[in-house]
């Protein structure tokens, strides 16, 4: 089974349409055509999409292993968010390079509200286009160092030569972090931790109308 009959089998397993998944995503529908019509082979969205529709991501971008990974039937429905968002500050801007890291800039200011039980959290907002279209220019990115890591969701690496990046976690183990480009037109990389200085949990990813403040 290729690619865009898996995607559409999953697509179908979830009961949503191409517009509401791509919606769901935050990219266009244009792009979830293209794979479905065998266009694009591969997409650096593929482990978000498979989180959105709830099947395993190994299974959509590789074909590997069951399209449900585990006995859903067990899953149960986490406690409702009862606390209050919370003011967390803009440090900084990041500034996305062509090759898909990025480099700190001056104090952005300004500051986002946002649900967050990490007393460390901050936000960094986020300039250039390498990672479109899942992540645009000018939007915010809410990063939590005290969580725990999730696959199929972003976290912010910095490895010890000070490179830094936002990418999708595939899974990690022992060695090291496997991680997927959110544009496709990097590719998948894995990183020892020997080489990782620091990775975040991104808990959000929020667009330019959220930010409070001068910026």
């Amino acid at each position: 089974m290729e690619l865009k009959d898996r995607l559409k089998q999953a697509r179908k397993h979830a009961n949503l349409t191409q517009s509401e998944l791509a919606e769901r995503a935050g990219i266009k529908q244009a792009s979830i055509s293209e794979i479905e019509r065998g266009l694009t082979r591969t997409s650096g969205y593929l482990v978000k999409l498979a989180t959105i529709l709830g099947v395993n991501p190994v299974w959509l971008s590789e074909g590997i292993g069951s399209m449900l990974s585990g006995d859903q039937s067990n899953v149960e429905l986490g406690p409702p968010i009862t606390t209050a968002a919370r003011r967390i500050d803009i440090m900084g801007t990041a500034q996305m390079g062509p090759d898909g890291h990025w480099v700190g800039l001056e104090d952005a200011g300004g500051w986002v509200e946002t649900w967050s039980r990490d007393t460390d959290a901050y936000a960094l907002l986020l300039r250039g286009d390498s990672m479109a279209p899942a992540i645009r220019s000018g939007w915010v990115a809410v990063c939590e160092p005290n969580h725990r890591l999730v696959p199929g969701e972003y976290v912010m690496v910095t490895t010890v030569d000070e490179q830094s990046m936002v990418k999708e976690l595939l899974f990690q183990n022992d060695e090291g972090v496997s991680l997927m480009s959110i544009n496709s037109a990097y590719e998948r990389v894995t990183i020892p931790w020997t080489q990782i200085q620091t990775i975040h949990y991104v808990g959000a990813i929020l667009g330019p109308s959220k930010v409070l403040g001068r910026i």
